[in-house]
């Protein structure tokens, strides 16, 4: 079962990246929206998804060392690169669910006027004229769309480093020393 470790990364990444693409989906509507409630939903969403992707990633690394026999422990090497396998093709979904939600879906042209716009009424409810503000709404409207392997590799990315980051959380709890002299095979009780 140990040599399905490809095959086993890719199926639990899938998952996580389905958990991630929703995620994503949701908070870029409800941005999108322009409705100020929505934006304290869109917190509480995020801190959820952090803590379902944190839970998902530990569930499926105690899975994977529970693969391995007491003699041969799980180490932490083990559950880190295991974490970051996953994260990779999560990441690869996500990218590629962004780019069809964007550019296929809103538009990407639409997009990018629905962000000045929101970015703009931010700069009208603040009273004054925040000429970083404008500016930041200047040059997103200059900035040429992101290809797909552009927006794929920005998934990439993003999950890796989550995965780089919690995954020495999720490594450290996921690891077990190696037992040589365990009770398991003992005639004496």
């Amino acid at each position: 079962m140990k040599n399905s470790f490809w095959s086993d990364a890719a199926r639990c990444g899938a998952y996580v990246g389905l958990l991630l693409a929703a995620s994503s989906v949701l908070e870029t509507g409800a941005v999108l929206s322009g409705k100020m409630g929505l934006y304290a939903v869109v917190i509480f969403e995020w801190l959820a998804v952090v803590a379902l992707h944190i839970y998902l990633l530990l569930r499926f690394t105690r899975r994977r060392s529970a693969f391995y026999a007491a003699e041969e422990g799980f180490s932490f090497g083990q559950g880190y690169g295991y974490v970051l396998a996953v994260s990779l093709p999560a990441g690869v979904i996500l990218g590629v669910a962004n780019y069809i939600f964007v550019h296929l879906v809103l538009g990407y042209e639409r997009y990018v006027d629905k962000i000045s716009d929101i970015l703009s009424q931010f700069v009208s409810m603040s009273g004054a004229q925040n000429a970083s503000l404008t500016m930041l709404v200047e040059q997103l409207q200059q900035t040429p769309e992101p290809s797909l392997l552009a927006t794929i590799w920005s998934g990439i990315w993003s999950s890796l480093l989550f995965g780089a980051v919690f995954g020495l959380i999720v490594a450290g709890v996921s690891a077990r020393a190696p037992q040589l002299f365990s009770d398991k095979g003992s005639d004496h009780e």
